[in-house]
Formats: structure tokens, C-alpha cells, sequence
């Protein structure tokens, strides 16, 4: 299905050239079009995400202390679709500084090989391809406020 249609860009394309699947790459099947959370080949999952402690572990730990047990690495709770760890350091963020022209959204976009119009609609869109990625974007304003010139008194001696 084609990513665009979630955020409603007036742009015509075929569904081999749309600019957000073509955003997304998975490096697990080393392919464009979904992100590496969302890879359908599951077989391989058994082999990247550890389901065991022990297999955080170096070898030459385990075997330096002879480990050999299996301890299994939490049962999901029921109701829970989260399939990835949360994150330490709270959620992923996209952050682009301010300016008032709008051209570091439009690089952003670019970026990411998205289409660029307004400054209006350009932050739009920026913000649903963030919702789509589960990242949340974020305008940083970095004003530096300049400390304000004092006048020299004149002092009559």
C-alpha cells in the first residue's frame, strides 16, 4: 500500500515510485519500503531479537563461568502489541531547529525524500510521516537573546 495516501499528498505516482516507501529501509531483508520494526519475513526475528539473558552475554563470559542456563527474557502481558523494548531515554524525536523561511522543514523533507510545498503545508506533512514512523517531530527554537547594549553615561568631572 502506498504511504502517501496516509498523508494526503496531491502528488500522482506509481506505487513502485512513492517517495515514502522509498524513505523506509529494512535492514534485516535489506529492502526499501518498510522499516526494519515492521519486517514481514518474521523467520529472522528468532535470530536478531534475543530471547534469552544469556544471549546478551559475551561467550567468553558464559564460558569463562560456565553458564548454561536459559533464562527466558520477560512474557509480553496480555493486551500488550508493543513488540520492541521501550526506550531508555524516552521517545524517539526528530528535532529541526527554527527558522522562519521554513527551509530547514524542507531539508528535513528531502531528507527523507519527501515532496516539499508551502511552510504550512511542508510542517504538516513533516509532522504525519513522523506519526507514521513513530517518531514525534519536534521545531527547536535555539534563540540566543543578545544581552542589550547599555549606553556610556557621560560623567562630568
Amino acid at each position: 500500500m502506498c504511504g502517501c495516501s496516509k498523508l494526503s499528498l496531491n502528488e500522482s505516482h506509481q506505487p513502485n515510485e512513492c517517495p515514502v516507501d522509498a524513505s523506509f529501509y529494512c535492514s534485516i531483508c535489506q529492502e526499501n519500503g518498510h522499516p526494519t520494526m515492521k519486517c514481514p519475513d518474521r523467520a529472522s526475528w528468532h535470530y536478531r531479537k534475543p530471547e534469552f539473558i544469556e544471549q546478551l552475554i559475551p561467550v567468553s563470559v558464559l564460558n569463562h563461568y560456565n553458564i548454561k542456563s536459559l533464562t527466558p527474557i520477560g512474557i509480553p502481558r496480555s493486551g500488550d502489541t508493543h513488540e520492541h523494548i521501550p526506550y531508555i531515554h524516552g521517545d524517539p524525536v526528530i528535532e529541526i531547529p527554527y527558522d522562519e523561511d521554513g527551509k530547514n522543514v524542507r531539508a528535513t523533507l528531502a531528507a527523507f525524500n519527501l515532496p516539499s510545498s508551502s511552510v504550512k503545508e511542508n510542517k504538516r506533512v513533516m509532522n504525519e510521516f513522523g506519526n507514521l514512523i513513530g517518531k514525534k517531530v519536534s521545531i527547536v527554537n535555539d534563540d540566543v537573546k543578545k544581552t542589550p547594549k547599555l549606553k556610556k553615561s557621560k560623567t562630568n568631572a
